[in-house]
Formats: C-alpha cells, structure tokens, sequence
C-alpha cells in the first residue's frame, strides 16, 4: 500500500465544526465515489484551552493499494482543479501534502 498525508488549514471564517462538518459530510463522501481511495482517515486538531495552535486543522491520510492508483488520483486531482469545493472549506495557500511510510511498534 502507499500512503499521503496531507495538512490542511481551514478557511477563514469557518469554525472547526463547520469545516468538519462540511469536510465529512460533503467533500469526503465524494472523493470516496471519485477516486480509488483504499483507506481515507482524517484526523481533526484538538488544540486545548492554553495551548499552541499548530497552523493547520487536519491531518489527512490517503491510502492506495499501488503507486500507480496514487499517481492517476494525482492527475485527475490537478489537471481537474480537485473534486471543485476545496475553496469552500480548505485554505489551500498553506496546504503540506507528502507521501509517508510508517513504522509500526509492535
């Protein structure tokens, strides 16, 4: 399996509940029916009362079962602009993506 991770910023202007609201309920479900996505989790910032904003929202993984589906998701995802709705919730200015291999303790 392949896998990205991708950090991304809300807009401004939304709250966290609404851009996960927005993020699970609209965007997610239709990138699940568009692409050959294996495994999709998105992992929502909880930044406690006193604590440090971390700069993004989210911390999104995407899971291919081969490189080559990850690289034709690529494409599409550039040459289309995305699924379209990205602007509506995620601040792309500031978004980090990058391909991971994970260690796992046993």
């Amino acid at each position: 399996m392949v896998k990205f991770m991708v950090l991304m910023k809300r807009q401004p202007g939304l709250s966290r509940d609404e851009f996960k609201k927005y993020y699970e309920e609209v965007h997610a479900p239709a990138a699940l029916k568009r692409f050959p996505i294996k495994k999709y989790v998105r992992n929502y910032v909880v930044v406690p009362p006193g604590a440090t904003d971390p700069g993004f929202d989210c911390v999104t993984e995407f899971w291919y079962d081969n490189m080559e589906d990850a690289i034709s998701t690529a494409r599409v995802w550039k040459h289309q602009g995305g699924l379209g709705d990205e602007a509506t919730f995620i601040d792309t200015s500031g978004e980090i993506s990058f391909q991971v291999e994970e260690g796992i303790s046993k």
